[in-house]
């Protein structure tokens, strides 16, 4: 049995409330939950009482297999190796997919019902958006036109575009009609201009106030009239209380700065940016202007409610009809029915001793309202904040942040802090630390990393393996002549870093493993933001006799079969609505070519060409 640390002790018993674990990198943070797990199992709970959550089946998987493997080692629980593959280890998708099929006649909803892929469900959500403006076009409405007129330049497509990616945010809002019936009464009443015009006031003061306190620094200077000119500059501006007396109050030029008074240089330049702010801020007339802005904004967010509106009915009627969902409409379901059915509600909260998230960093707002609702002060949260990566799939990292500062003070459960990392040496953890103490707090990156993320070093039996080499990080400054065209500055980078490894080979740098040994080039790992550069490395590496494996994850929707399958699809869709426009002929030449028909050009541009569609074999 692994010897565990203070703090991961009380991760793995501490019971009886809700409970966040920021776990950093390498702190063991598997290990413990699977521990937990287990002692749970020791202690009389049952596997299927408890419902672990992760983001990846993968994850799910390697949890299942860890538990599994644990649960052997203790004849007293074996018994929980019958309903393990049962057992609620699974994605957040699957498991609200699975009680979404489970009620599905209390849903109305076919229990056939599936998920489908992201690549048609796009072409679908375009297609109706097309449907909802070319409607719009023939009501002539006003405020439509004028949308149009005042927002488009040669066509519409960027609009589109950005009302996509509003709905795609409001797919993530549980009361979504409730939020769109009531937004104009919410966010833009008379009332509520006036609260956007009072904080739009207090942060003009606030600007002012900053160009007050530096001015009060020259006070004790050695620059008496200058500071006397800047109060005398300054005394209008810092004395207007209204929006109209600011602007008129706003200086057209300053007083010079003494030359050698560099020591007060750091107040002048703080007097300039608030300065600059103020006038950026100050571009409307008077007050009566701002509101007028409101509401002329007012028609524009009418037009786009109903839009939306539209979309929306459009949209949900196909995915009725055809039994297709997003796991975004799976998890709404869920909510709706733990909503809407307290019974069911109350049974799953009676039947679960814990839930347990992994990940939490990565959770999003219908995933957090839906474990609230079947929490009874037993959550068991588990993430790294400085790990949070999937904003692109709506993760909200501040779910997290807000929930440790809250337990932090003791309020709705208990943190505990993992941070002592056991997987690398002190040297790699002193860098990353030095970086990341200066670009990372609570307002970049939402996490205070000096104050409670900054990793310890746990790993001591490292110290007794140390060759007399650098461990330190290093980082490589070079310079690059963009206009020498011998090579690019990825080639450059490529032959820094493979004559690194050959000087590493050739000096027999030491690597543990067990016992210090001498590396090879299987101990190299370049890792890269990008694919693009694969083949730069490999033809470098080549050339310096390094070898090279790449290991490179391949997208399925970017297979033959699945791009053609896309493509057939979108071809159907155009073809129902009768549009045979670019995307049209683009879906038609992609199937044509392909080995379905292998049509040659010559005969696929006469059939476009003639629009002789309808006589093809297709």
């Amino acid at each position: 049995m692994p010897k565990w640390t203070e703090e991961q002790t009380e991760a793995i018993k501490r019971s009886g409330t809700n409970i966040i674990v920021s776990a950093g990198a390498g702190s063991g943070k598997t290990a413990v939950l699977t521990e937990r797990v287990i002692q749970k199992l020791l202690n009389g709970v049952k596997i299927e009482e408890l419902i672990i959550l992760t983001f990846t089946n993968a994850a799910a998987k390697e949890m299942k297999d860890r538990i599994r493997k644990k649960i052997n080692e203790h004849e007293d629980i074996l018994d929980n190796l019958n309903n393990l593959d049962n057992a609620y280890i699974t994605t957040f998708d699957s498991f609200t997919l699975s009680l979404v099929k489970k009620y599905n006649y209390i849903l109305n909803v076919s229990s056939n019902l599936n998920i489908v892929d992201n690549s048609i469900i796009s072409i679908i959500k375009k297609d109706y958006l097309d449907e909802v403006f070319l409607e719009k076009y023939r009501e002539n409405d006003s405020k439509f036109n004028k949308l149009i007129n005042d927002f488009t330049i040669k066509n519409d497509k960027n609009i589109k575009d950005s009302i996509l990616k509003i709905i795609e945010s409001l797919s993530l809002k549980s009361n979504k009609d409730e939020f769109l019936n009531n937004y104009m009464n919410t966010y833009l009443s008379d009332k509520k201009i006036e609260e956007y015009i009072k904080e739009f006031t207090n942060l003009l003061h606030k600007e002012i106030d900053n160009i007050e306190t530096n001015i009060m620094y020259l006070e004790n200077s050695l620059y008496s009239d200058y500071y006397e000119n800047m109060v005398s500059c300054f005394s209008n501006l810092i004395n207007a209380k209204s929006y109209d007396e600011i602007r008129r109050s706003i200086p057209n030029s300053l007083p010079r700065r003494p030359k050698g008074s560099d020591d007060i240089l750091v107040y002048k330049e703080s007097i300039d940016e608030s300065l600059d702010n103020l006038k950026n801020y100050l571009r409307f007339n008077s007050v009566e202007e701002i509101k007028e802005s409101f509401n002329i904004t007012k028609d524009y967010i009418e037009c786009i409610i109903d839009i939306i509106k539209r979309f929306n009915k459009k949209i949900d009627k196909y995915k009725y009809d055809f039994d297709l969902y997003e796991f975004t409409d799976i998890e709404l379901l869920a909510i709706k029915l733990l909503k809407e059915n307290d019974e069911i509600r109350e049974e799953i909260k009676n039947s679960t001793n814990e839930i347990l998230v992994d990940e939490y960093q990565d959770t999003n707002d219908l995933q957090e309202e839906f474990v609230s609702l079947i929490s009874n002060n037993n959550v068991y949260m588990v993430g790294d904040i400085k790990q949070s990566i999937y904003g692109f799939r709506n993760a909200n990292p501040t779910i997290f942040k807000n929930k440790y500062e809250a337990y932090s003070k003791g309020n709705g459960g208990i943190k505990i802090d993992l941070l002592k990392n056991f997987r690398s040496r002190d040297e790699v953890l002193n860098g990353i630390n030095e970086i990341f103490s200066l670009i990372m707090d609570s307002y970049i990156g939402g996490a205070d990393y000096t104050v409670s993320h900054k990793m310890i070093f746990g790993n001591t039996s490292y110290n007794e393996f140390k060759a007399n080499q650098n461990y330190d990080l290093e980082i490589y400054n070079y310079s690059y002549d963009k206009d020498d065209k011998a090579f690019t500055k990825e080639e450059v980078e490529a032959f820094i870093i493979g004559k690194d490894i050959l000087n590493k080979i050739n000096n027999k740098y030491q690597v543990l493993d067990g016992s210090l040994r001498d590396c090879t080039y299987k101990d190299f790992c370049i890792i890269m933001d990008r694919g693009t550069y694969y083949s730069t490395y490999k033809k470098i590496f080549e050339y310096l006799g390094i070898p090279v494996r790449i290991l490179e994850d391949k997208k399925l929707t970017n297979e033959i079969d699945i791009m053609l399958l896309n493509n057939l699809i979108g071809l159907i869709l155009k073809t129902n609505s009768y549009e045979f426009d670019k995307e049209f002929k683009y879906f038609f030449t992609s199937i044509a070519r392909s080995y379905l028909f292998e049509f040659n050009d010559n005969k696929i541009f006469n059939i476009i060409k003639n629009n002789s569609y309808k006589d093809t074999l297709l």
